[in-house]
């Protein structure tokens, strides 16, 4: 109870609550290969309003399942296919492995007004370069233009206000998450090491 009172809440959307869910069953069953009628019916029991029809909405839209189940494929979460069987790719658990640190919502009604932006944020570090060469172990792989698009460093970005209070934004999103707070702390790290930011400046 508490652990969850400690969470931060994450605004989820359709195509989340499928992947949480074969996550979910990949790690309590003893096979990483689900069928997409058992990845539904799963998904409906946490998240009942993403897979249910409009008007009878006691039914699962098993369609509307198997139309996010291949478009997960196409984005490299998942191998399968709906006439087979589904599994998570390593993109797929990694990602699905960091929604899970959150306290997924459906309801925008318990949202705070910044929830959107900090919602991004949290998908957009967790899908960066930088993070699945990090995840990979690739830090000498990452590039110079990734890490300050990370951080949001641009010729419009680029003073020290600007650079924390974007920092200070990507701390406020993954906070109670000790992996992306650990992820952050190695790449603020390299802005300093590559000298893309003079360490001095942010020392005051």
């Amino acid at each position: 109870m508490s652990n969850k009172k400690n969470k931060k809440s994450l605004e989820i959307k359709q195509w989340h609550s499928l992947l949480i869910t074969l996550f979910k069953r990949a790690k309590s069953k003893d096979t990483p290969l689900h069928h997409v009628e058992d990845i539904a019916i799963d998904s409906k029991k946490s998240f009942p309003n993403f897979v249910s029809w409009s008007k009878h909405k006691d039914y699962i839209d098993l369609r509307q399942v198997m139309m996010t189940m291949d478009k997960l494929k196409d984005d490299g979460f998942i191998n399968g296919a709906n006439t087979e069987l589904w599994s998570l790719t390593k993109k797929g658990f990694d990602f699905a492995s960091q929604l899970s640190q959150f306290e997924l919502s459906t309801d925008s009604k318990k949202m705070r007004q910044n929830s959107d932006f900090y919602s991004h944020e949290i998908n957009r570090i967790i899908q960066s370069p930088c993070y699945i060469k990090y995840k990979k172990e690739d830090l000498n792989l990452i590039e110079n233009p990734e890490l300050k698009y990370l951080f949001r460093i641009d010729s419009y970005n680029s003073s020290v206000n600007s650079v924390t209070r974007n920092k200070e934004r990507l701390y406020i999103a993954i906070s109670g998450n000790s992996d992306a707070k650990k992820f952050l702390d190695v790449m603020w790290g390299m802005l300093f090491a590559r000298e893309i930011l003079n360490e001095e400046d942010y020392k005051k």
